[in-house]
């Protein structure tokens, strides 16, 4: 079976033409989508005086024409645009069951005529059917669109209904904020690029608008964590840099938090970052409490915050390492949920996924580092300053990582230089997104007459240098992290040392959450395979024999024209925090 492919249209000044009245209440609905879309509708072949009289009614506000008649071959290409020879833009049949040659012809020569046609409860006498569509009655822009592809439109408006209730309250202020900020970033950035380099031809591309992560759909996704040495960056770089950023802030911030984030957060000179805070009554107490330096306003307050801070020094701060799992709320241990929970600070990685960060308190501060391509060092040195400004307050400061802290994470830097500023972490183990992730992959990281060891690598050393690599070992699971942004230079960098060009590989990506995909493929082709999917991090890439291990071999049987195969969606086991307590009783 084919899945139709799913298209937003611009209806603007076409012209659309209804064939019948015959379910009159989904004729009008149709009218008034058709206006609200910039259309013009065009109604033939009225049922009745009763029908005629409502839609007369209805034509004064939504500028619909109706003609009086049966419907004629020749309305097909005479009713439409002059620019478009007259011929109709969209078909809608509303025809009764007794009428259904009529129905038939109408939709054959639409088909001749290449005019789009859609024929009511008729799904073989049509070439595109109507969604269940949201749209956000704040005038954001937002769409939503559900189609069961004939399987029951009351179920596409149910869940159409599910996905807008788990949307934040403030979906139109994330949508009309992005929206800004993406048309002032181009205006101002890629537009001075455009014409410093191509000249003439730089508003056709401003126009174009091909950028990182700015389009809804074909976008280079397979780019969005592509390597930018920090240190190095060309001049290209320096001016995509914001681009870059928003296109991370939209894939791993909390979505919520998106209203709130303006230009200034995406500038390097910006000293908070773009960070998305929770800030306490307490917290927003002392910011408030500004004194001026010149007029020396404010003494009163200025005591009042004194005795606070001079309370705060008396008990030291405490500092905690914890590792928050591969991303489900399941793969959470119970002693990281109790830091989540009592902390007063929580220093958070962007990879920290929704579901977990949903978990703090709404009166705990929350920092999550602003680590994109080009600023992870300043990044990491500003959330450290972060944690070590609120431990001398005497706060108890949490250090929130996805996996555990001490694979990849930095957990170890971040022990030594809290320890020596006399604050020894406590570091609670998480698990490891390189371990779990083969788990809900099906994928035995060890198995019998398959693999015998396996090995954690990065792809990504020290400033975005290349890792030493491994020699090949037929019997061993390799997993590598930070590895998909540069796919294509470990790939061969791989290959020059010997590795199996045919070794089964996993490109894993957002492990254990809803929106999880595992991609299966051989070594030689995960470079294309990414590009051709796109990213969607956090990812990993595990190589070995155990990747296709547990799979029917129908499903694993690759070539130049199969290159992957797709499992998307995680079905593993969804825990209410509130029933803890029932569990441990």
């Amino acid at each position: 079976m084919s899945v139709p492919l799913i298209i937003a249209s611009d209806c603007e000044n076409e012209i659309h033409l209804l064939v019948g009245t015959w379910n009159l209440s989904i004729c009008m609905k149709r009218i008034k989508s058709i206006y609200e879309c910039g259309g013009t509708p065009i109604v033939v072949q009225v049922g009745g005086e009763k029908e005629l009289k409502q839609l007369t009614q209805l034509s004064y506000e939504t500028g619909l024409h109706i003609i009086d008649r049966d419907f004629k071959i020749s309305d097909l290409t005479s009713l439409g645009r002059p620019i478009v020879a007259k011929v109709v833009d969209r078909v809608f049949v509303n025809l009764p069951m007794t009428q259904s040659p009529l129905a038939r012809e109408i939709y054959e020569l639409c088909v001749k005529m290449r005019i789009p046609v859609n024929t009511l409860q008729r799904p073989e006498y049509s070439t595109f059917h109507m969604i269940s569509t949201y749209s956000d009655p704040k005038g954001s822009g937002l769409q939503i669109g559900v189609t069961t592809n004939g399987q029951g439109c009351i179920l596409a408006n149910r869940i159409k209904r599910e996905i807008v209730s788990s949307l934040p309250a403030n979906i139109s202020e994330v949508v009309t904020n992005m929206g800004r900020i993406r048309s002032q970033i181009i205006n101002e950035d890629q537009k001075e690029l455009l014409e410093a380099h191509y000249e003439q031809t730089a508003e056709l591309a401003v126009v174009e608008n091909n950028w990182y992560g700015l389009n809804d759909e074909g976008w280079e996704s397979h780019k969005l964590n592509k390597l930018v040495e920090e240190f190095h960056m060309t001049e290209r770089q320096q001016k995509l840099r914001r681009t870059r950023w928003l296109s991370q802030l939209i894939e791993y911030y909390p979505l919520a938090k998106l209203a709130d984030v303006d230009v200034n957060s995406l500038n390097s000179s910006s000293a908070e970052g773009a960070s998305a805070t929770n800030r306490s009554a307490e917290s927003a107490a002392n910011t408030s409490d500004v004194v001026d330096p010149i007029n020396n306003k404010g003494n009163e307050l200025t005591t009042a915050t004194d005795n606070l801070t001079s309370d705060r020094r008396e008990k030291k701060g405490s500092m905690s390492l914890v590792g928050s799992g591969p991303g489900s709320v399941s793969m959470l241990t119970l002693g990281a949920l109790n830091e989540i929970k009592t902390a007063d600070l929580i220093l958070a990685d962007k990879l920290v996924p929704q579901s977990v960060l949903d978990l703090v308190p709404g009166n705990t501060e929350v920092f999550i580092a602003r680590k994109f391509p080009g600023n992870a060092e300043r990044a990491q040195n500003e959330l450290l300053e972060r944690g070590l400004e609120a431990l001398q307050q005497g706060k108890k400061v949490v250090r929130l990582k996805q996996g555990d802290p001490y694979i990849f994470g930095r957990g170890g830097e971040e022990y030594l230089f809290f320890k020596d500023h006399g604050y020894e972490p406590q570091v609670l183990p998480g698990l490891s997104s390189a371990l779990a992730s083969t788990v809900v992959a099906k994928i035995p990281a060890t198995q019998r007459d398959v693999a015998d060891q396996i090995l954690i690598c990065t792809g990504t050393g020290k400033k975005g240098a290349l890792p030493a690599i491994p020699e090949f070992v037929s019997t061993r699971t390799t997993v590598f992290l930070m590895a998909l942004h540069r796919a294509e230079t470990l790939v061969q960098a791989l290959l020059d040392q010997d590795w199996d060009a045919n070794l089964p590989a996993a490109i894993i990506e957002r492990a254990s959450c809803k929106d999880q995909r595992i991609t299966r493929t051989l070594l030689k082709y995960v470079p294309q395979v990414i590009e051709e999917i796109g990213s969607q991090p956090p990812g990993l890439l595990v190589l070995g024999k155990a990747v296709t291990a547990l799979l029917p071999q129908e499903t694993i049987q690759f070539s130049d024209a199969r290159k992957y195969y797709v499992e998307q969606g995680f079905d593993g086991t969804n825990i209410e925090i509130s029933s803890l307590a029932d569990i441990i009783t």
